[in-house]
């Protein structure tokens, strides 16, 4: 088949994207082979030692269950996000350059990755909203927390997100084909990932699906209000908590100073534990550093998702937008494990013990 007379079905009625230019380029492969491969190595390291730290802890609290199931698709994501074959697709001149057998083996690798990025990415996004409800139940209804969040709930609530990112992602795989082209341009033949027509007959479909992945820009500001509530509500019973302390002590009863711990209970009245104090600095730094990952959302015309896409120039400005977007949500996967050692104190305790117990054997 030949380039010169090649284009997607109906690709006239969709946008054309421009080359950036050189200086965009330059900055787009120091993102895409500098900056995002450093993150990844220290995310998954960072994140497979919090694997081990919350087995070690185990699973009777919820929230180890949901900081487990963020941390594997955290892995997850990254491990998709720079794939090879992923990375020699999307990067240069766009396509498989290579012989048509490789290129084809090459393709479906494309695809794993691809498909791992779409379904791990969304997980880690969609996690953190169902840690901003346990937290907001632990904090609004602590007397009715153990009733209202079990472990049982906990997992159905995990497992259905797992439905909804990944089920989707296998229909959407059917969306393309492989066709090996001739490009006059190069001199060469290139593999391409190419539009089925099941993606065609079934356009309405397949626009929900599109914006459907486009509400993921939402969640930030889900879990930013959320976290707001708490962080409202907590300083609130602070200074109610204060106000009490120092009416006991004017009255000279006992629990004055003496009860000024983190955990104190008066009446309804909770202190915020470890636990919340480290979710809480978790969803703040979720909501921070994921609102550029909500670009593709609220500004379509300066960026753009790929797979949503017909026709997606690599080298274009949009593209390069996109992979902003992606090297944010590294930031956010790789900086969870800092969060835990520098804000729990029994997390940091257990990823301590394990380290003496490895110098102890040896």
């Amino acid at each position: 088949m030949d380039l010169t007379n090649y284009t997607d079905k109906d690709s006239h009625t969709h946008r054309v994207f421009p080359d950036a230019g050189p200086l965009v380029d330059r900055i787009h492969w120091i993102v895409v082979f500098v900056a995002m491969p450093t993150l990844c190595i220290l995310g998954v390291a960072g994140n497979s030692i919090s694997l081990v730290v919350l087995y070690k802890q185990g699973f009777k609290k919820s929230t180890n269950i949901l900081l487990f199931a963020l941390a594997i698709s955290d892995i997850l994501f990254m491990i998709g996000a720079q794939g090879p074959a992923k990375l020699m697709y999307e990067w240069g001149r766009g396509g498989l350059w290579f012989p048509e057998r490789e290129a084809r083996v090459l393709y479906y690798f494309y695809h794993v990755f691809d498909y791992i990025n779409w379904t791990a990415g969304p997980m880690s996004m969609g996690l953190p909203i169902l840690i901003t409800a346990e937290r907001f139940v632990a904090v609004f209804f602590p007397l009715k927390f153990h009733t209202i969040v079990t472990r049982r709930r906990t997992l159905v609530s995990v497992i259905v997100l797992i439905v909804f990112t990944y089920l989707p992602q296998i229909y959407i795989r059917f969306w393309f084909r492989f066709d090996y082209v001739w490009d006059p341009k190069y001199n060469a033949s290139v593999g391409l990932s190419v539009r089925t027509d099941l993606y065609y007959d079934q356009q309405y479909l397949s626009w929900l699906l599109g914006h459907f992945y486009a509400a993921i820009g939402y969640f930030v500001i889900i879990v930013g209000t959320g976290t707001l509530a708490i962080g409202i509500r907590i300083s609130l019973a602070a200074a109610q908590r204060k106000r009490m302390m120092a009416g006991k002590a004017m009255k000279g009863e006992p629990g004055g100073a003496a009860s000024s711990h983190a955990n104190v209970t008066h009446g309804n009245i909770r202190a915020p534990s470890r636990t919340t104090k480290t979710l809480l600095a978790l969803c703040v730094f979720y909501t921070i550093s994921c609102l550029f990952v909500a670009m593709p959302t609220f500004f379509p015309e300066i960026s753009v998702w790929p797979l949503f896409t017909l026709n997606p120039n690599f080298r274009s400005m949009e593209v390069f937008m996109y992979q902003l977007a992606k090297l944010d949500l590294c930031v956010n996967a790789s900086c969870n494990f800092v969060i835990y050692v520098a804000m729990n104190k029994n997390f940091r305790q257990t990823f301590f013990d394990i380290f003496k117990r490895k110098k102890s054997h040896s």
